[in-house]
């Protein structure tokens, strides 16, 4: 079948351009409408289209009525079909066009419509369709326009061309039979012709209206912004406005009834925390809720819909992370791996569970800002246990003296959950959390600390060094460190005879210390080893030095052999 019918989509964009027409139009004083003379033009040509629609569909179905064929007549029922189907389209685009754009469909009586549950979605979801392709319809409009000119213009080339042709063979045609049957033939070129005039001057008028600026730039911008500040994103900030005014009421709830309890002293039965779990979901289904009520009563119902595909999505990934969200609700019940007032070891280091909640707090006393909050697919991992009073959180304090296993001395200045810092010989020196653990730091501030030195004599002191020698030399550095200024500090004091060495006979010189002499440990070293020379000089005991003995083999056998 020729085309010979405009498409409805091209009519409905001319009926846009014709309210512009109609704004241009002027009335007299008797409310006479005048209208421009390309405005009569264009309804001569759609009144002729839909004229000669009927036409061809009366000669196809007077065509169809004289077929024998069963397969062709098929094919021309579903024609006639799509032709007044398109017939009764022009029909509306032209009765709207011609009344100043009244909607035909307000008069005509709707069919008693069924419920169905795929287009009572569909209808939720098509708004936000309908808005981003109104977004998008002016460039897509031009496209389009576009494209049919181009098409109708390329026809119209050609359809000039062949009766031109047809014409000329007319006006040289030797026989009267030829001279009709060409007559006939340009008769229909001549119709198919004006067609695809009529269509290619309704896309091009479109096209010139919708491409001529209507407004200044700076109206359009000024215009869009107050739109957006006054529509879509207002609806925005209130919806969640309400949402977080509803859920944060909520939360100072939970939370008051929550420091009350911790208050007093006491933890929490199980089905306060059980009614806690509820209170969270319906506080979130809730503040939902009102988000969902301020955009329905503002009829956004673009916002409406994306709210509902995001519910959807976020309902679809729950169902997979099912198994995750029980293990955090087994734990916010406190009958998880992980249980309130416990111990638990995160990051390397000891902390108490203070509370469980959607952020639970740990708390570590000895820390400085030794306060975390952690989500519960944190806890989830860990595992907590019951401790005891005297167990320490961290084996320094801040201000405490400690040596490391390298012999690192120096005063701890600070200490946090990320590093440990020591003041070492007036400097400052920082440790990561992990490497100072690492280190086996020994306190000498908490329980005390003990000095031990080594201390050696010349092996012909050997008949007395296990008793004379050793007696005297505790009495001598006993008495002289009691009575330092040191020596209130002084708890216990040792000397026993230790090995005998390879050039010397060693004495082990153990003192030890309470945690307020921490400060001079480096000191007290330094007092004791001058004190054992001390007892050495006022006895006359002779400290041995390191001796080399080298026998030379070649003198020996000459010895030998002398």
């Amino acid at each position: 079948m020729k085309h010979y019918i405009i498409p409805l989509a091209v009519l409905l964009i001319a009926l846009g351009s014709a309210t512009n027409v109609g704004a241009q139009e002027t009335q007299s004083a008797d409310d006479t409408v005048t209208a421009r003379p390309d405005t009569w033009r264009h309804f001569e040509n759609l009144v002729a289209t839909i004229n000669a629609a009927r036409q061809d569909l009366h000669a196809l179905r007077k065509q169809m009525q004289q077929t024998d064929d069963e397969a062709e007549r098929e094919r021309m029922r579903g024609e006639v079909a799509r032709l007044s189907k398109e017939i009764d389209s022009l029909q509306v685009a032209w009765e709207m066009w011609a009344t100043g754009g009244v909607d035909i469909q307000l008069f005509t009586s709707k069919a008693e419509e069924k419920f169905d549950w795929r287009e009572e979605i569909e209808s939720v979801f098509e708004p936000i369709v309908v808005e981003l392709r109104r977004l998008t319809e002016r460039p897509r409009k031009i496209e389009r326009l576009r494209s049919e000119q181009a098409f109708y213009q390329q026809r119209l080339a050609a359809a000039e061309a062949a009766l031109k042709n047809v014409v000329d063979y007319k006006a040289n045609a030797p026989t009267p039979d030829l001279v009709h049957a060409f007559d006939d033939l340009a008769s229909r070129w001549r119709k198919r012709r004006d067609d695809l005039r009529n269509r290619f001057e309704l896309v091009s008028f479109e096209l010139t209206e919708l491409l001529a600026p209507s407004k200044p730039a700076e109206a359009k911008a000024g215009e869009a912004l107050q739109e957006l500040l006054s529509g879509r994103l207002l609806n925005l900030l209130l919806a969640v406005l309400a949402a977080a005014l509803t859920y944060g009421l909520l939360w100072l709830l939970n939370r008051f009834y929550t420091q009350m309890m911790l208050r007093r002293g006491r933890k929490r039965p199980f089905f306060a925390r059980v009614l806690h779990l509820i209170f969270i979901v319906v506080a979130a289904l809730l503040a939902l809720f009102a988000a969902m009520a301020v955009l329905y009563a503002r009829g956004d119902w673009i916002l409406l819909g994306l709210l509902l595909i995001i519910l959807v999505g976020a309902a679809l990934t729950l169902q997979r992370s099912l198994p995750g969200y029980l293990k955090e609700a087994r734990v916010l019940l406190n009958i998880g791996p992980v249980r309130e007032g416990e111990r638990v070891i995160y990051n390397g280091l000891p902390w108490k569970v203070q509370a469980l909640n959607m952020y639970s707090t740990l708390i570590n006393p000895t820390l400085r800002s030794g306060r975390l909050l952690l989500p519960l697919s944190e806890l989830t991992t860990l595992v907590s246990r019951r401790y005891d009073d005297n167990e320490p959180w961290f084996p320094t304090r801040e201000d405490d003296f400690v040596l490391l296993s390298d012999n690192t001395y120096g005063r701890v200045v600070l200490q946090s959950p990320e590093t440990v810092q020591l003041r070492v010989a007036g400097a400052l020196r920082n440790y990561r959390i992990g490497a100072f653990l690492d280190s086996n730091p020994q306190n000498l501030s908490l329980e005390g600390f003990a000095v031990i030195i080594k201390f050696g004599l010349d092996y012909r002191h050997q008949a007395q060094v296990t008793s004379e020698i050793r007696e005297q030399l505790a009495d001598y550095i006993g008495s002289h460190l009691k009575a330092h200024v040191w020596g209130k500090h002084l708890q216990d004091f040792m000397v026993e005879f230790d090995q005998a060495a390879g050039s010397s006979l060693d004495f082990f010189v153990w003192a030890t210390f309470s945690g307020e002499a921490a400060d001079s440990y480096r000191r007290i070293q330094r007092l004791m080893q001058g004190l054992a020379v001390d007892a050495c000089n006022a006895h006359g005991w002779e400290i041995p030095f390191t001796q080399m003995t080298v026998h030379l083999a070649n003198e020996e056998m000459k010895n030998k052999s002398g």
